[in-house]
């Protein structure tokens, strides 16, 4: 019996793993996110270290630039 992905043109086989690749990884990004969140001290923190690991977006949380520090 020849399976599915044997039969399917390669560019459709391809595009299939990029998305469930995708998929698994926002998922993968919201679990740390939680992890994350659940260790932090408080929101500030929180937001601090997801942007560090550059998950804020994952979170769906908005980007903000860090204050400006004066010299």
């Amino acid at each position: 019996m020849i399976g599915r992905s044997q039969t399917e043109p390669v560019g459709n086989r391809v595009t299939l793993a990029h998305e469930e690749e995708l998929a698994a990884r926002g998922s993968d990004q919201r679990r740390v996110a939680r992890v994350v969140a659940a260790r932090a001290i408080d929101v500030e923190d929180c937001r601090e270290l997801l942007g560090m690991l550059g998950l804020g977006a994952a979170t769906g949380m908005p980007e903000i630039d860090p204050p400006t520090r004066r010299p």
